[in-house]
């Protein structure tokens, strides 16, 4: 589960600031999004691309679409935490990034 220690501490001081609440909630999506691509095969952060995002999207099509939008978001800042290019895909196939961000 190396990837899950390495998103804990990469997400470490992101928790430390700002809203505590939200943040420890982003924090715990991301470790879910890291023990799902654990169970994927991926030992690293840097394995992880769009093909595992998409494919932790088909796993959490039970969800309702809001919390599914949360997951995104989270997703959007480990992205960024990381320092990966772009966004990583959204829930919604037809939806493009730009246009899944709400306001």
């Amino acid at each position: 589960m190396r990837i899950v220690q390495e998103i804990e501490r990469l997400t470490h001081s992101y928790v430390r600031h700002g809203g505590k609440t939200n943040r420890r909630q982003q924090r715990s999506r991301m470790i879910a999004f890291a023990e799902f691509c654990a169970t994927e095969g991926a030992r690293a952060l840097a394995e992880v691309g769009a093909r595992y995002v998409i494919r932790y999207w088909r796993a959490t099509r039970h969800l309702s679409d809001t919390t599914r939008y949360n997951h995104w978001r989270a997703l959007c800042v480990l992205w960024k935490l990381a320092g990966k290019p772009g966004d990583p895909p959204t829930p919604c196939p037809g939806l493009p990034a730009s246009e899944a961000r709400r306001p």
